[in-house]
This record gives structure tokens, sequence and C-alpha cells, in this order.
């Protein structure tokens, strides 16, 4: 399958460690605007390790202007999941984060269509994520590139003290 034609102006490329700090910084930006900032807990070495580690939990591309090919204007963070019913694994998209200044120019949609060959690339049975019920912004743009938003399901999540009180009881 070729790949998805660029946009004009950007790059789309695998993260280096170089770009550690501008990722960084983009994602305190994406935990501000998620009003998450309160669980952000990424640094450098962590996402040096997490991405660049010997056991990569996740992968990491970067959006860049041609003219600027140093400094990120995006990251998008990807790892793979597992379907039982499927007997496949999965890509799963964790975050898409696009600086302001540069949304509106065909760069999300860029992105799903790269990560949709990708997985197919991959042999993957589907590619998912999940999106904010308040963020219709985002609802409506996955809808337009035809994801079905699956509000039957829940996300059912334990961290923190409730982790650790999970793991210790008998």
């Amino acid at each position: 399958m070729p790949a998805p034609a660029p946009v004009p102006g950007y790059d789309l490329r695998p993260a280096a460690e170089s770009d550690i700090p501008a990722i960084h910084a983009l994602m305190r930006e994406m935990a501000e605007f998620e009003k998450l900032t309160d669980i952000f807990q990424a640094t450098h070495d962590s996402l040096r390790r997490s991405f660049f580690g010997p056991e990569p939990a996740a992968r990491c591309l970067v959006i860049t202007t041609t003219e600027d090919p140093a400094t990120a204007i995006a990251y998008i963070m990807w790892f793979h999941n597992y379907s039982s019913f499927l007997d496949r694994r999965g890509l799963y998209l964790e975050d898409v984060y696009i600086t302001p200044g540069h949304r509106g120019r065909g760069l999300g949609g860029w992105v799903l269509r790269h990560l949709a060959a990708l997985a197919l690339e991959l042999g993957c049975g589907r590619f998912e994520w999940v999106v904010l019920d308040w963020n219709e912004n985002a609802i409506e743009f996955y809808k337009h590139h035809g994801a079905e938003i699956l509000d039957e399901w829940r996300v059912v999540r334990v961290t923190g003290e409730a982790l650790r009180n999970l793991a210790a009881q008998d």
C-alpha cells in the first residue's frame, strides 16, 4: 500500500532522541488542554526509556515543518494492543497533538491515513483510540474520517492507590 500523500511544507517521521524535549513540551500542552496536568508525570528520561529503551513501550512520530526540520510541531504516540477474537495485534493511538498554529492544514487526516496504512502494513486487525466525550471537535473529525464511536464500550482503569490496593487483595 502506498504511503499517504504528504502535506506540503511538513514532514512526518519517527521521533529521534533529540526530539524528546519538544515531545515533552507538546505532551505538557496536551495535558493542559485536556485538564489533566495533575496526573502528568512524563520526564525526558522516562520518555527516552519508553521510546528508545531496550523494550520500547510505545512508538513516537513527530511532524516538523520543512523550514525547521529540527523542531517538532506535533507528536503522535502509538503502541500495539491485541484482540483475542481477531487473534491479531492492533495499532492503538495513544496521543496525537498538533500545536494550535498548525491545525486546520490537513495534518490530522494525514496522521490517521499514515497510521491506518501502517496498521495494514504490520498486519494489524484494527486501529483504535479513545476520545474525551466533551471534545466534540475531535469526535466530529474522527467520524468524518470513518471512525466509529463505540458508545456501548467504557474504558476501565485502575491506577495509583487503587492499583496498589487491588494488587494487595487476598
